[in-house]
């Protein structure tokens, strides 16, 4: 369970989109230090709402800004969001039922996720909408 470094290529290039992928991956990051440190139950709990939070949040603003500049790989990207959301709804119920390894596996995919979204998908969108002027 490898933790999240800030690169280059995490960066899509628009400002408001950096600064919300530079929040969730301190999300995660602290999700994980938690993991490490065997932190209780009752605060990973918290913490994993305050992830899945971000995370809706994070989707909803980027899919009114890809449909604000007509992004033609919107429905896509809204998919990914989607299969996220209820992937994490999943682990939310696991998580409940005390499923042994449930948080681990959930920071492990969302680093996964993150990765792929930031260096896939944003290097996609982002030179889209710096060409429409967006920074």
């Amino acid at each position: 369970m490898a933790s999240l470094m800030w690169n280059h290529s995490c960066s899509v290039g628009v400002q408001a989109m950096d600064n919300q992928h530079g929040i969730l991956l301190d999300a995660l990051n602290e999700l994980r230090t938690a993991l490490l440190k065997g932190t209780e139950s009752k605060v990973v709990r918290a913490m994993l709402a305050r992830v899945s939070e971000l995370m809706r949040l994070h989707a909803e603003s980027e899919e009114r800004l890809l449909a604000l500049y007509d992004y033609p790989g919107l429905a896509a990207h809204k998919a990914e969001h989607q299969r996220l959301l209820g992937r994490l709804a999943q682990f939310d119920v696991r998580f409940e039922q005390r499923q042994s390894g449930a948080v681990y596996e959930l920071v492990e995919y969302l680093r996964k996720w993150f990765t792929n979204h930031t260096g896939v998908s944003g290097q996609k969108y982002g030179p889209w909408l710096q060409k429409c002027g967006v920074q």
